[in-house]
């Protein structure tokens, strides 16, 4: 199989993951999380296990269901879903190229401390409820302070759930390793 057949994957996958996270949060499977989602916003945590796992890939995968979701699921326009998905797939990627020129990391989340991941979680959060906010203003749409005050906390507690996960599992998967290749 090649790159190209790869990527696409990846990014079908990421996409697909992202709609029916979207779909748990609009009730579609029964479950109704519809208070909840203003409180943790799991999918703002998937955006930035997206970015950092896969980078550029993640960043289309996100994109595409992001827009998918928004058009099928929410009912958006397509030019609102147009510009809402590129400028939520842009906070994340924008969010973790600078905190990693921030912190001097290389591309890999090993050895991160609990300040370094609160410095990405809060940024990105803080870029995509802003980005979010600037689109509703720029296009005379109904979303103020309290919008923002609860998107923002929305994206950092979902966030911190996605990475928290994530670092689990990556330092389990180094024990399995250490402990089966000895």
């Amino acid at each position: 199989m090649s790159n190209r057949s790869k990527d696409l994957i990846i990014i079908g996958f990421i996409a697909s993951f992202w709609l029916a996270l979207e779909a748990i949060n609009q009730g579609y499977f029964g479950i109704n999380f519809d208070e909840l989602i203003y409180f943790v916003y799991w999918l703002s945590g998937l955006r930035l296990v997206a970015i950092i796992t896969f980078g550029w890939i993640g960043f289309w995968g996100i994109l595409i269901g992001y827009f998918l979701g928004e058009v099928f699921l929410r009912s958006y326009s397509l030019i609102d879903a147009s510009f809402l998905s590129v400028l939520s797939s842009l906070a994340p990627m924008i969010a973790y190229k600078y905190w990693l020129n921030a912190t001097n990391k290389q591309d890999d989340f090993d050895d991160v401390n609990f300040i370094q991941l609160c410095y990405l979680v809060f940024l990105h959060s803080f870029l995509t409820a802003l980005f979010r906010s600037f689109y509703f203003y720029a296009t005379d749409k109904p979303y103020g302070v309290d919008q923002l005050t609860m998107a923002f906390t929305a994206n950092v507690i979902g966030s911190f759930f996605f990475l928290y996960l994530l670092m689990f599992l990556n330092r389990f998967n180094k024990r399995l390793r250490k402990r089966y290749h000895q």
